[in-house]
């Protein structure tokens, strides 16, 4: 199953490093990736989808949210839509 994933981060150099590497070792197949500044200095919103979750999206959060610069994630099932204002 598909998941859309919308993670927050604080703007590091290897922020995005972590996080892909972080997919990567827990079996998680990322099939499209963006990333961007939002309007708070310092930040980047990352979205995804991400395929081979046999586990429950509670997880993935849980896993996503340990790393230190993390504010927020959000996960949503692939029928469901990601809309920017």
């Amino acid at each position: 199953m598909k998941h859309k994933v919308s993670i927050l981060l604080e703007r590091q150099d290897d922020s995005l490093v972590r996080l892909t590497g972080l997919l990567y070792r827990k079996g998680y197949v990322i099939e499209s990736l963006s990333s961007g500044p939002t309007e708070e200095q310092g930040r980047i919103r990352v979205t995804a989808v991400i395929s081979g979750i046999q586990k429950t999206p509670r997880l993935l959060m849980s896993q996503v949210a340990k790393l230190f610069d993390v504010i927020s994630v959000d996960v949503w099932e692939d029928n469901s839509s990601v809309q920017t204002n």
